[in-house]
């Protein structure tokens, strides 16, 4: 083998490991759902106060953020029944949760 294949060997051994090590990094580590979502941070504006001269527009009931009972919530505190136990990713939710409480 010549000096100039056995570097291109070399170089296409490091590519391959690099490529491997990223391939199993993205496979790792916690779920998206599991980190803090910024949404469950989401807090409700005081009432708009008008300038001299002008009039606050009526209140939209629909843009205020929702009390929700034991959340908001990302995921499951414990993976549903019928999903794999030991897989982080089984806890996350499928669906957002609810915007209001139930009646």
């Amino acid at each position: 083998m010549t000096d100039r294949q056995e570097r291109y060997v070399k170089k296409m051994a490091c590519a391959s490991a690099l490529g491997t090590l990223l391939l199993l990094s993205a496979c790792s580590g916690t779920p998206g759902c599991l980190k803090t979502q910024r949404y469950t941070e989401a807090k409700s504006l005081p009432a708009l106060k008008a300038p001299p001269g002008l009039d606050v527009p009526e209140s939209d009931d629909e843009m205020k953020v929702p009390d929700v009972r034991n959340g908001p919530v990302a995921a499951f505190a414990q993976p549903p029944e019928g999903t794999e136990q030991d897989n982080p990713q089984s806890r996350c939710l499928s669906t957002p949760p609810p915007l209001s409480n139930p009646s």
